[in-house]
């Protein structure tokens, strides 16, 4: 860690501005793929600057895709990032792996030979797209297309060229992205190749960038709250963790990891704090998400060495009109994992970026907190009576407070008293639910 006192670390943190107002935050490799509520490179770059020394390891456990380590791997710093949405993984590999010219001579040929399989043949595919508006603008000819494409990354896979297929996967996910966003007006074929083109660049500045090219990055998929990092191994862990109601999370990739074949199911049912089994009872969600961070805070003691700092960025909620001020359950958790709570820090977000979703609202600012480990978790991950007695403390604060001041989240909505009132209803339920609710899967 660089040569700061331990007494002037706070008053450093105080007197930046982390709004970071009309810095640029699209460069390199950060600009492969959108990404829903991402956060910005300066902030992960801040800390681990003023944190840790070139060679020191720095964790993501909830990576996205990959802001924390394309930042650590510009300062010359190793890198570990764990994501259970293989789209995420996906990402970040690409984002932080270097493919030579030899590969990308080789791309070339490929992406030639495809052209000229597009203008000569459009195949004839049989798929089930989902049952939702936005399928319809996937005419025969953009499927024809998207296969392919997949046909010259299985043809790249094939040919052990692992690289250059996690590349393109990521070319090919960025192109559907942008071809949704426009409303279907943009082409798939000129769109992917012209994405390819783009990466190749930035991916090339990105190599020219990077202080201490022996920098070891790993992205691995891996649950968060049962992550295989070592023990006391880890100098600085800088993360964002999803948003209580995340089900856009889900929603904003189906496409994507659609055409990716990646089991949506399968990253839908175990994400955390997008489980639409609650949707009658958004409350028991809220219990669940507490649950599952509370793990995972308990995982990223158990990674963190002595004395260093876990940082945790992340911004309000709602549900069912109620504020749902999430990093106050992360400061009241510290202590029972063994982190002090250092500083809570808050930042608006530039009105370009923000970022709009139905179940959350906008968000319009973010929280930024500090912790540093003290002591081993004071609990076990698995000490069921443990956990569930601190999530039903919690639980039966946020009662009081929504009771003495119901719809603290309503915007311009006006839902009845009734409605509102119903809400202490539902949080009783939830409380009285978190036995059965709450399932541990190691």
């Amino acid at each position: 860690m660089p040569m700061l006192l331990e007494e002037n670390i706070i008053n450093k943190l105080e007197k930046i501005n982390w709004d970071f107002a009309g810095e640029k935050t699209q460069y390199l490799t950060h600009k492969f793929h959108s990404y829903p509520a991402r956060y910005i490179p300066q902030i992960p770059r801040t800390f681990i600057e003023l944190f840790t020394s070139k060679g020191e390891s720095i964790f993501d456990p909830m990576c996205g895709s990959g802001t924390t380590l394309v930042e650590a791997m510009l300062t010359g710093r190793n890198a570990i990032g764990n994501d259970y949405n293989p789209l995420a993984v996906l990402i970040s590999k690409a984002k932080t792996t270097m493919i030579s010219e030899e590969d990308f001579v080789y791309l070339e040929h490929k992406l030639s030979e495809l052209s000229q399989e597009i203008r000569g043949r459009r195949q004839e595919i049989g798929v089930q797209l989902p049952s939702r508006k936005l399928s319809k603008l996937f005419t025969r000819q953009n499927l024809s297309s998207i296969n392919l494409i997949k046909q010259m990354i299985e043809e790249l896979k094939k040919e052990n060229k692992n690289e250059l297929c996690d590349f393109c996967q990521v070319a090919l996910s960025a192109t559907i992205w942008s071809f949704i966003e426009s409303e279907g007006k943009r082409d798939i074929k000129s769109g992917f190749q012209k994405k390819i083109q783009i990466m190749k660049k930035e991916l090339s500045l990105m190599k020219h960038s990077i202080l201490t090219p022996n920098s070891s990055i790993l992205v691995q998929q891996g649950d968060a709250r049962n992550l295989s990092v070592g023990s006391n191994s880890i100098d600085l862990i800088v993360t964002s963790p999803p948003y209580v109601n995340a089900l856009d999370y889900y929603r904003e990739h189906m496409y994507n990891m659609y055409f990716l074949d990646i089991d949506v199911n399968k990253f839908k049912k175990n994400e955390i704090g997008g489980h639409s089994h609650f949707i009658a009872n958004r409350f028991r969600l809220l219990s669940e998400y507490l649950w599952d961070m509370l793990r995972v805070m308990i995982e990223m003691n158990r990674a963190l060495k002595k004395n260093k700092y876990c940082v945790i960025v992340v911004g309000n909620s709602s549900l069912e009109y109620e504020l749902i001020e999430s990093h106050k359950f992360f400061k009241a958790f510290a202590s029972a994992v063994g982190f002090k709570h250092e500083i809570t820090l808050f930042r608006n977000i530039d009105k370009t970026r923000k970022y709009t979703s139905k179940a959350i609202g906008q968000i319009d600012d973010e929280y930024i907190i500090v912790f540093k480990k003290q002591t081993e978790s004071m609990i076990d991950k698995s000490d069921d009576v443990a956990v569930t007695n601190l999530i039903r403390s919690e639980l039966l604060s946020f009662r009081a407070k929504i009771q003495k001041s119901p719809g603290s989240s309503l915007g311009s909505k006006k839902p009845t008293k009734k409605r509102l009132g119903d809400n202490v209803v539902k949080i009783d339920e939830a409380i009285k639910n978190i036995d059965s609710d709450i399932k541990i899967n190691f």
